[in-house]
């Protein structure tokens, strides 16, 4: 209901309700913003997803500031794109972007302990054949991978899920006896890895946006099932139908157990947002109702066996509101696209949704302020 917070952000910013503290989500929406990532860097897009579906946390950043002789804070996050990426950290991100688990065979290294944070990332890439290690037998886990281990890595990986039968781009600075040959080959021929130009740059270390966009490519590869494609529909379904009768009903706790079932990431985290702002509402003396006009319309815009894209059209609500000093009737359009994530236990989950009004903000602001005036 994105149009619907905008609406409420308006009424706190000309005064009409008052932000109070708000109950703790599951991990707060200020963590999804990336502060060190402008919307025309070249891997913005992949880079918002992993993070918005929490394949990816990136770097926790906390700064104060003083007004009016109070201090405050504010958080964000850095993602850091051009920094390079361990081969602990790389392990981590393709384990979770796949939702692997653990095999019956799994390899050891002497230098990875239980004690570790990567250590069960490890343990699941070692027992899916992703992983062998070093020739004398480490891991290494903090050595920056380059290029090529980062190919081999991403090969093994998809070596199932994937047809690789197609022969590659071949390039001068992988030759044969290099041990990436085969992996930069077949992974090149399928557009998961590009080079630069004429040349791969095998021993480069590999920058964090690199190994997300390698990882992204291929994750849509893999093909999705015709039951995919139905659940992603019955979840965003699901998810439009019960927000609207569970808000008429103003169950709240049954808000939050759809917003968790239905949703991941950011979309979770501003769901459990927007539901804190609905309750200042219900606290103050306005009345807020919203009723659908017409029906809208689902479909399925892609979808492979990680993501996929939902088409809203027709998503049409009335809108009234009532206060003391003022009154308040539009209508509002929520159509838009739905991008979903599939869970490691098999669900699809809601990570954001774009409304195909991208000034709605500015909207909502200019319409409040003249019925205002």
């Amino acid at each position: 209901m994105k149009a619907l917070y905008v609406l409420l952000s308006s009424l706190v910013l000309f005064g009409f309700i008052t932000v109070s503290p708000a109950e703790a989500a599951e991990k707060s929406i200020d963590l999804y913003y990336m502060d060190d990532v402008d919307y025309d860097h070249w891997a913005y897009n992949e880079l918002e997803r992993f993070l918005y579906a929490d394949i990816i946390d990136g770097y926790v950043e906390t700064e104060s500031f003083e007004e009016d002789g109070e201090k405050y804070e504010y958080t964000y996050v850095s993602v850091k794109p051009k920094n390079s990426i361990t081969r602990a950290e790389f392990t981590k991100i393709l384990v979770n972007s796949m939702n692997l688990r653990a095999g019956e065979t799994v390899k050891t290294f002497p230098d990875v302990k239980p004690a570790n944070w990567y250590y069960e990332y490890v343990k699941v890439a070692s027992s899916q054949g992703i992983i062998n290690g070093k020739p004398d037998g480490a891991f290494r886990p903090n050595d920056k991978i380059t290029r090529n281990e980062m190919a081999v890595m991403i090969y093994r990986a998809f070596k199932t899920k994937l047809d690789f039968t197609a022969t590659g781009k071949a390039f001068p600075d992988v030759p044969q006896g290099n041990f990436a040959y085969e992996a930069v080959m077949k992974t090149a021929a399928l557009g998961i890895i590009k080079g630069y130009g004429d040349i791969f740059k095998p021993y480069n270390d590999a920058t964090r946006a690199e190994a997300i966009v390698m990882i992204d490519r291929a994750l849509h590869l893999v093909p999705g099932t015709d039951e995919d494609q139905l659940a992603i529909i019955q979840t965003v379904d699901r998810n439009i139908k019960d927000e609207m009768k569970f808000t008429k009903q103003q169950d709240v706790e049954a808000l939050k157990a759809l917003y968790r079932d239905t949703t991941i990431g950011y979309q979770l985290a501003y769901s459990l947002d927007s539901l804190d702002m609905t309750g200042m509402i219900e606290e103050s003396d306005i009345k807020l109702t919203m009723e659908q006009i017409g029906e809208n319309e689902i479909n399925a815009v892609s979808v492979s066996n990680h993501f996929a894209q939902v088409r809203i059209d027709n998503l049409v609500y009335k809108v009234s509101l009532t206060a003391p000093d003022m009154s308040f009737n539009t209508t509002i359009d929520l159509s838009g696209t739905a991008y979903l994530k599939k869970n490691d236990d098999g669900k699809w989950k809601i990570y954001n949704v774009v409304l195909d009004e991208d000034d709605d903000d500015q909207d909502w602001k200019d319409t409040l302020e003249t019925e205002i005036n």
